[in-house]
């Protein structure tokens, strides 16, 4: 039985001897500490790429006091990360890579301030994007004490000195709730995030709820709000009650993408139609997640990847020096019918 030896991997003694210089002066070219000529930096680079020499990041961030790495803090396990979510995160790595920089996810829980507090304190990241903020989120008096360029997709009650992008979620509920009165429904269901959430504080289902609510309530609608887990199963067994406390329900809204597809799943079940029965609009999907669905959801969002991109355009102006400029977005919402939504069943002919 024959093996292969695994080839030796450059080092920077290898990549110097090469070049015919220290290697104190191979680190001077990757970290950039001290200038050197040009003539010099061009045989190291060519050394490098001869020999096929990679450098250790670490030892380039500690050397330099510059990671090029940027964490995005998304708490995964409070309400699922769903195909709009991927959306947001996969533009702000684009931008982020488009200046040089690599995007990190941390997916730990709000609460744990002690772990970000400690990632903050080693240095190993130059800024901090935020995600799933809350009204009153621990997560910013953390960076704030830190030191660390942060920025918020999302806001606090209390952001007027914080950079940050947002959407106007006030007006998503009024948007929804006019839109579906003026089509003659009385009586609407909405498949909210859960519960713990709105208890928490979290920023978009405070802001969304109580608008809504209250244009409601002007506009003699009849609302009822189920608070489900962000699943499928949980999704399924909201929408069963919501059927049978409230039988003359002729709208859902959907704002848990997870538990909508439960619902969904529910009407399809029992052959009730969309939207000849049943109208259904959807909060915050993406234009593909929308479409994945059968039939595709009327929905009210924001451009996410936009968000995302433009998040990360603030959060490297910071690191740049511009600490004067106010960097705030509140973004408006756009409606798109995508025809899940029609007259109340009792107007039909």
């Amino acid at each position: 039985m024959s093996s292969t030896k695994k080839p030796k991997q450059a080092t920077r003694a290898d990549v110097a001897r090469m070049a015919g210089v220290s290697e104190s002066t191979v680190s001077y070219a990757l970290t950039g500490v001290r200038p050197i000529s040009e003539d010099t930096r061009e045989r190291i680079e060519e050394a490098m790429k001869t020999l096929g020499y990679v450098p250790n990041a670490m030892a380039q961030a500690l050397a330099s006091k510059k990671s090029g790495l940027l964490a995005l803090l998304f708490p995964v396990g409070e309400r699922g990360f769903g195909e709009t979510d991927f959306e947001y995160v996969e533009a702000a790595a684009e931008a982020a890579a488009e200046d040089g920089y690599q995007l990190l996810l941390w997916p730990n829980a709000v609460e744990d301030t002690a772990s970000l507090k400690k990632i903050v304190a080693q240095g190993l990241v130059e800024g901090v994007l935020l995600m799933e903020v809350r009204s009153q989120d621990p997560r910013v008096e953390v960076l704030r004490e830190s030191g660390t360029p942060f920025c918020l997709i999302g806001r606090t009650d209390d952001s007027q000195d914080l950079t940050y992008v947002d959407a106007d979620f006030s007006q998503w509920g009024p948007m929804a709730i006019h839109h579906l009165a003026d089509l003659g429904h009385t009586n609407i269901g909405v498949i909210s995030m859960r519960g713990e959430l709105v208890e928490a504080g979290y920023g978009p289902v405070v802001r969304t709820e109580k608008p809504l609510i209250e244009v409601a309530q002007r506009a003699g609608v009849h609302v009822t709000i189920k608070h489900p887990k962000p699943t499928i199963r949980a999704g399924r067994q909201a929408f069963e009650e919501l059927l049978q406390e409230q039988p003359d329900i002729t709208a859902i809204i959907g704002f848990n993408e997870p538990a909508f597809i439960g619902a969904l799943e529910v009407a399809g079940a029992r052959g009730i139609r969309i939207p000849e029965d049943l109208s259904v609009l959807s909060f915050g999907l993406s234009d593909e997640a929308a479409n994945m669905t059968v039939p595709a959801q009327t929905t009210i969002n924001v451009d996410g990847p936009e968000l995302g991109r433009m998040a990360v355009q603030y959060l490297i102006a910071r690191l740049n020096g511009d600490k004067k400029s106010v960097l705030q977005n509140l973004t408006q919402p756009q409606f798109f019918d995508r025809g899940s939504t029609g007259p109340a069943p009792q107007l039909r002919g």
